[in-house]
């Protein structure tokens, strides 16, 4: 099995001709193309992600247009998404095998402070979530997956038809970590932070954060199945996968290097499940 070719879509544009930065180079058997947010992008620990571990038997390449804010960009076919847009296009693009996307959670727990409130009724998770709420993002989780597929199948699409592999999120404990880049705080523990401003007991903090996770799974799936269920759309689920942190832990605990990004090692065995199915797909 050999580890996959990581590239940027700037690194593509940056010398084409270039056999080392051309995914269309004979040397590959496989070309995936990758969107998302930071799951996919380097977070948490540099030069750590869901893509980097995986392993093909044929020589593969990924060309990784994800970054920070994608889903919502997507969401709103924002031009903040001009990599991606050129990339899956046929004036542009290659003719990619395949496309994997990391969308969504990333989302739900940056605007959780919008979802999450303080209630007398604490007996089940869903009591602390403002519904309506939940329903906004997680529609603008529904309309970036959408506007993947439109895109896929558009008259100018480089990849017509061809199958679009997703992930849902193993389950990320609230604590005050928030993602640090060599060492520095940046930004994150929005969890943390909303259920905090909430005044909620923390004995409730993980089955409120299960429930948000729980809930985009169960969204993700139903765009896989059913009557509506997009074309060619395939959704890789990994509960359970990874030793759930310490909730009193400030940095790297277990399987995750801040609230919600996993370890190197934590990404390496979600990969495994994710690299398998995307194996299953290929031509």
């Amino acid at each position: 099995m050999k580890r996959a070719r990581i590239l940027t879509w700037n690194e593509v544009e940056y010398d084409e001709e270039d056999p080392e930065w051309n995914p269309d180079d004979d040397y590959y058997e496989y070309r995936i193309l990758a969107e998302g947010d930071s799951w996919f992008s380097s977070s948490g620990n540099p030069g750590s992600n869901l893509l980097f571990p995986m392993r093909f038997r044929e020589p593969t390449v990924i060309v990784n247009c994800a970054s920070s804010g994608n889903c919502q960009r997507l969401a709103t076919r924002a031009p903040g998404n001009i990599d991606f847009y050129h990339a899956i296009s046929e004036s542009h693009g290659s003719r990619w095998d395949a496309i994997l996307l990391s969308c969504g959670a990333m989302h739900l727990i940056k605007n959780a402070g919008q979802i999450i409130r303080s209630t007398d009724d604490g007996a089940e998770p869903s009591s602390y979530c403002d519904q309506a709420r939940l329903q906004e993002q997680l529609q603008v989780i529904r309309a970036s997956y959408r506007t993947v597929i439109e895109l896929r199948d558009g008259p100018n699409s480089s990849c017509s038809g061809k199958p679009v592999i997703a992930h849902s999120y193993d389950w990320i404990t609230p604590r005050n970590a928030p993602s640090r880049f060599f060492g520095i705080p940046l930004s994150g523990a929005y969890l943390y932070k909303a259920l905090s401003k909430a005044q909620i007991d923390p004995v409730h903090w993980n089955a409120i954060s299960d429930y948000l996770i729980g809930r985009l799974r169960d969204t993700l799936l139903e765009l896989s199945q059913g009557d509506d269920a997009l074309p060619n759309f395939h959704v890789v689920t990994g509960q359970d996968t990874l030793k759930r942190a310490d909730p009193s832990a400030r940095g790297n605990s277990h399987d995750w290097s801040d609230e919600a990004h996993p370890t190197a090692d934590g990404y390496k065995k979600l990969s495994g499940i994710v690299e398998s199915r995307i194996y299953q797909l290929l031509p």
